[in-house]
């Protein structure tokens, strides 16, 4: 594996308001972004890919955010790299399925900022915030 300065992060979200934003964000800090904007195209990237972490939307047009989070640790490819949800969905059943299913963070879209998520990905990533 060739080691590069900057570390990738999958972008999995359909709203392109939110891809971009976070893209800008991302960016800004060092970070390269490849983006999918439903679930099978972001289960192909996090495979081909093989991004640093994943920033994953649980409401996607093909796929329930959920089944993607589960394909990715069914994968030995995938199966280590750290996941984010950052969702709107703030139901009590659908943040324990996503952190059983093995989530490392569950972020709400609106309450927790673009510094919030970004000082976890460093967290999760090694760096120092």
């Amino acid at each position: 594996m060739i080691i590069s300065e900057k570390q990738t992060i999958l972008l999995i979200e359909d709203s392109p308001t939110i891809r971009l934003l976070y893209r800008k964000v991302l960016e800004t800090d060092g970070f390269d972004v490849i983006e999918a904007e439903d679930g099978e195209s972001g289960w192909e990237m996090a495979v081909s890919g093989e991004p640093d972490l994943i920033l994953l939307d649980l409401i996607l047009p093909d796929s329930n955010g959920l089944e993607v989070l589960e394909r990715i640790r069914a994968s030995e490819v995938t199966k280590n790299i750290p996941v984010i949800v950052l969702t709107t969905m703030k139901r009590i059943q659908d943040i324990q399925q996503a952190i059983n299913l093995g989530a490392n963070y569950y972020a709400y879209k609106g309450s927790d900022s673009p510094k919030k998520i970004l000082s976890m990905i460093h967290k999760l990533l090694g760096k120092i915030a």
